[in-house]
Formats: structure tokens, C-alpha cells, sequence
């Protein structure tokens, strides 16, 4: 009985980076699991197959992937696949970064590198400054290099037509505020007005933060996060739609089955038995 998804705690170094040559993942485990840290797939040749939220993705040649703390990922395997993987504690990132990778989870973790594009010799850089060990100002030295290289990473996945609306204003920082509430209460609270209230602001002018700075209302980033996390326990878990329910808030397991039928033009139940193969998919 499958009941829970594997979460993978503190793994990282006390400096919260670690960076791995691409091919240590050749003997990695094939299992899906959440980390409690971010992971970004940095390909600079060869190709490699992962999923991410039970989405399958190819990466190819130079590009870059991340995957943000609680996603459900596995690793497909690779063919002659080089680059890097660079592992993340949350803290490491600033706040103003990781809001924007949330703002492309789901629909644009993948994008496509110039061979010649700075990141690669960064983090090559980075990777030689940590194997050489503690030293004087060894911490201020990482954090900043881990900064600058999350920023460029960052940065790679922002359309040229959105620079100027993804800053640090801040309307943005209510915008991150918004977001983190959410990913802490989903749960418990489910209506915009709540968060509003907890932000000190209208849940009209919420909705049109929200709108600006991601493209969608507010009262959808509540409703994904749900249905994402559903989505999860009936992909990699035993649960039935009772519990699952349960577990998400819902006393009614009626009006969840409703709810989700709604926003994802298909039943829990249908769901689960279309993707049964991928849940179970062995490379």
C-alpha cells in the first residue's frame, strides 16, 4: 500500500549546494520523490528523460531544467548526457527568483541554451570552488556565487516580452507573499478573500496583482496547487478518493470528486486509471 510519496530531507552539504556532474545520475535511483530543496539539470551535450509532476520531459543538447522543492520528479535515464546538476536549499535563493521559477512550474521547466552562455563556465567554476573545501571567507564566497549563477539560471526562463513585469516592486513582493501562504495553508484555506485579508489588501486588488505579475487571477494558483497535489497522491499513491479528499482539506469527498471533475474535464478515478502505466513506468 502505497499511502504517501517519498520526501528527501537535509540531503544537502551544511553549505545547502552541492553540484554533480551530469553523469552521477547514470546509477541513480529511479524512484519519484520530493526533495525539500530545489534541483536544476543543467545538459550541456547528450540527452536525458525525467518527469516532472508526472509530466515527462526531454532534455536535449544544451538546456536547462529545474525542479522546485516538493515536485514529485524521476529519473527516465540519459544517453551520452554532460552538464551538471546543481542541488539548492530554498534559503539559498532569493525570494524574488524562486517566484518566478514558480510563476513557469508545470508548463516551462525546460528551455533551451546557447552553447556558449555564460552559466556553464559559472557553474564549472562553482563546481571546482567547492571540491577545493573550507577556506578563508569559504561561505560568504559560495553563497555569493550561488546567488549569482540561481539569478542567471533564473533569468533563462524569462520571455524577452515579460522582463519589464517580473521585478522587485513591491506589488512583487505581495505577489511572493500571496504565493508562499499558499503553499503553506492550501489545505486549510481555500478562498482568495482569506489570503487578501492575511496580506492586508482587497481580494479584488489581489486578483489584480496576481493577473499582472503571472498571468492568471488569484483564486487559480490556489485551486492548482490542489489539484496538482490531488493529481500526486492519485499518480504515486494507493489513496482513494476518500482520503485523498481528506487529506486536502475536504470533508465532502463529493464536492471534491466535483471540484476536480470541474477543473480537470475528468474524474479522480479516470485520472488514475489513465496514468496507471506512467505511475508505474520502469526505464
Amino acid at each position: 500500500m502505497r499511502n504517501k510519496i517519498p520526501v528527501h530531507h537535509n540531503e544537502l552539504q551544511p553549505g545547502g549546494i552541492e553540484l554533480l556532474p551530469f553523469t552521477a545520475v547514470a546509477g541513480a535511483p529511479k524512484t519519484p520523490h520530493r526533495d525539500d530543496h530545489y534541483m536544476f539539470m543543467l545538459q550541456q551535450k547528450g540527452a536525458s528523460a525525467w518527469t516532472i509532476d508526472f509530466k515527462e520531459w526531454k532534455l536535449e543538447q544544451n538546456c536547462l531544467c529545474f525542479v522546485a522543492p516538493g515536485q514529485v520528479h524521476q529519473y527516465l535515464g540519459s544517453k551520452a548526457a554532460e552538464g551538471w546538476l546543481i542541488f539548492v536549499e530554498q534559503q539559498l535563493i532569493p525570494a524574488e527568483y524562486s517566484v518566478i521559477l514558480d510563476t513557469f512550474m508545470y508548463h516551462h521547466q525546460v528551455v533551451n541554451l546557447s552553447s556558449g552562455t555564460p552559466v556553464f563556465a559559472l557553474a564549472d567554476t562553482l563546481y571546482r570552488f567547492t571540491i577545493e573545501g573550507e577556506h578563508l571567507l569559504y561561505q560568504s564566497i559560495l553563497h555569493a556565487c550561488v546567488s549569482t549563477l540561481t539569478g542567471m539560471i533564473t533569468a533563462a526562463f524569462i520571455p524577452q516580452n515579460r522582463v519589464n513585469v517580473l521585478t522587485g516592486s513591491h506589488k512583487y513582493q505581495l505577489v511572493i507573499a500571496f504565493k508562499a501562504l499558499i503553499k503553506q495553508q492550501f489545505k486549510e484555506t481555500k478562498q482568495v478573500k482569506d489570503y487578501a485579508a492575511q496580506l492586508n489588501i482587497t481580494p479584488l486588488y489581489l486578483n489584480e496583482l496576481s493577473k499582472a505579475l503571472t498571468g492568471f487571477v488569484a483564486s487559480y494558483w490556489i485551486q492548482k496547487e490542489t489539484l496538482l497535489e490531488a493529481q500526486r497522491l492519485l499518480f504515486y499513491t494507493d489513496m482513494d478518493v476518500k482520503e485523498i479528499a481528506f487529506a486536502l482539506g475536504y470533508e465532502d469527498h463529493a464536492y471534491f470528486s466535483r471540484f476536480f471533475k470541474k477543473n480537470t474535464g475528468t474524474t479522480a478515478g479516470t485520472f488514475r486509471k489513465n496514468n496507471h502505466r506512467l505511475s508505474n513506468h520502469n526505464h
